[in-house]
């Protein structure tokens, strides 16, 4: 990790942010000086471990339990969030759920749950967020994946809510920018974490993407972190609506 501080007296939120993805992203963010609330839903444990891994690089941090596929949650977390830091300045939407199958098993359930916790979340967390950010601004920026435009297997439900929460963000990305806020997407191909389990055929699968990839391996989540990471900084300020697809070459 680097030794700068790029977001040193910054407030960041990451959904999600006990495992996986969000842990790297919520690591990557309070190395580099921001104080971070991490969201989870039941794993008190994983979140406590982070909590503990962010103090240790000196960082504040805030771990609160909260299903973001329901909109009083929502509500409740950012509440939480202004009691506890007085405002926010960067959002990252890393929470995703839905279940694995065929497009024509997919039921209501599914679809719903996919569509709640991946796009409406994001929806109803930028609406909360902005109330929250300074007058000079903030960044947003919400974690994809190549679903959205690639078929993985059974991912119908997942990559439709995906698709959904890209085309949010440029809508949200052009009505947000004349009040300097900063919305993308970060698109990552097959990660390194335990939701790879969820997969059926998990280890055929991964060597099929290995060999497809110009890297012959998939990404670790430091790698997704630093992308979001990037997005989040002033680096990035001309940035704006954009996807970056961040998999390794996997989809050339």
């Amino acid at each position: 990790m680097t030794d700068m501080k790029r977001f040193d007296g910054k407030r960041a939120l990451i959904t999600g942010g006990s495992k996986g993805i969000g842990r790297a992203i919520a690591l990557r963010l309070a190395s580099e000086g921001a104080d971070c609330i991490i969201n989870f839903v039941k794993d008190e444990q994983s979140a406590a471990a982070t909590a503990s891994e962010i103090e240790k690089l000196g960082a504040g941090v805030l771990p609160i339990q909260a299903d973001i596929s329901e909109p009083k949650e929502i509500k409740a977390l950012f509440s939480r969030i202004k009691d506890e830091f007085g405002g926010l300045d960067c959002f990252v939407s890393n929470a995703v759920s839905g279940v694995l199958g065929p497009a024509e098993r997919i039921g209501r359930f599914g679809w719903d749950r996919a569509l709640n916790t991946n796009t409406r979340a994001f929806m109803l967390g930028v609406q909360q967020a902005i109330k929250l950010f300074p007058e000079t601004g903030g960044k947003i920026v919400a974690v994809s994946s190549i679903g959205s435009f690639y078929c993985l297997p059974g991912y119908s439900a997942v990559g439709a809510s995906k698709a959904a929460l890209e085309t949010l963000v440029r809508y949200f990305a052009r009505e947000l920018a004349p009040r300097g806020i900063n919305v993308n997407a970060v698109s990552g191909g097959p990660v390194n974490t335990s939701a790879l389990e969820y997969f059926p055929d998990r280890e055929q699968l991964l060597e099929a993407w290995k060999e497809r990839s110009p890297v012959q391996r998939i990404a670790e989540p430091e790698e997704i972190a630093s992308v979001v990471a990037f997005l989040l900084s002033e680096d990035a300020a001309w940035i704006q609506g954009h996807t970056i697809v961040a998999d390794g070459g996997l989809t050339l």
